[in-house]
């Protein structure tokens, strides 16, 4: 079993969606198949969770396993007697529901994207400037063999409950949202925006940094991050009249309009490449918060 422990999991995840939808487009059996096959195959019986929700074509790979073991284990030789054509009508079976996962994730993103707007117009229409910062937050590549989705969600819920609590680099928040993705080269990352009261906090950059070291901090240092208030990142954008991060003001439409361009990237219905393949039970993907002015405090909206 030791052979596996390396295995980054989330590469896994989107190295059998591939497989899947790449054995259903072919016509005939492909360079490499039946290697591909067989190294998926052991790599997934190591780490398959049955308490976990895959994606469909996920599930499809994890039939296509049982269909290929024997009193819970791996028969190699029934899985090398299966031919091509069998296990591409397996997985073509599966290939409705997965439109059906496609569309929901689309109405979904769409929802948290109305959701998000509603939400950073309140809050702009609430100050006069509110200080704008962006960060980006997921795990260093020889790493990520160690974080699962629920290493990567337990990290993510400290990060809001300190952000929750308004203590250090997260005092004088006024706002925030955050959205989950799993990418082939960043693997489980985090977008967040934090919006603070622009007539208490000026220094964007140096928040955002001290946000990244706090990732750092729950992650162990197996985790890192990209600043997008950076003098040089916000020059790139200024430029080109679309900053959106930095003190926005509310009476300069442009910053408005920039600013929440910014937000909705997190929900972008047409990131379809960047869902969760895999994840725990009621597990969240999406979340702001929302402002308490009696008491001056966050509660979580989640979606």
């Amino acid at each position: 079993m030791s052979d596996y422990l390396e295995c980054n999991h989330s590469k896994l995840m989107i190295d059998i969606e591939h497989f899947v939808k790449k054995t259903l487009q072919e016509r005939e059996i492909w360079n490499e198949f039946r290697n591909k096959l067989n190294y998926l195959i052991y790599e997934m019986d190591y780490e398959y969770t049955p308490s976990l929700c895959y994606s469909t074509y996920i599930q499809a790979f994890l039939e296509l396993m049982e269909e290929c073991s024997f009193r819970g284990k791996i028969d190699k030789q029934k899985l090398d007697e299966m031919d091509y054509k069998t296990i591409q009508q397996m997985f073509a079976q599966f290939e409705r529901k997965a439109q059906r996962e496609l569309d929901s994730f689309i109405s979904s993103e769409q929802r948290n994207r109305d959701t998000l707007l509603n939400y950073l117009e309140n809050l702009i229409g609430h100050y006069s400037r509110l200080l704008f910062i962006r960060v980006d937050l997921s795990y260093w590549k020889e790493k990520q063999s160690e974080i699962d989705i629920r290493v990567f969600r337990d990290d993510v819920q400290k990060l809001i409950g300190f952000i929750q609590d308004g203590d250090t680099c997260f005092k004088d928040i006024e706002g925030y949202a955050w959205a989950l993705e799993q990418g082939e080269e960043k693997g489980y990352h985090c977008h967040l925006l934090l919006i603070y009261n622009g007539a208490a906090r000026h220094k964007d950059y140096y928040y955002a940094d001290q946000v990244l070291k706090k990732w750092e901090m729950i992650t162990q240092k197996a985790g890192h991050g990209y600043n997008c208030n950076t003098k040089e990142h916000k020059d790139q954008f200024r430029s080109l009249g679309k900053l959106g991060v930095g003190m926005i003001h509310r009476d300069r439409p442009r910053e408005v309009e920039n600013a929440l361009n910014v937000g909705v990237y997190l929900v972008n219905p047409e990131k379809t490449h960047q869902s969760l393949r895999v994840k725990p039970k009621h597990m969240r993907t999406f979340g702001t918060g929302t402002y308490q002015r009696s008491y001056r405090r966050y509660r979580s909206i989640e979606a």
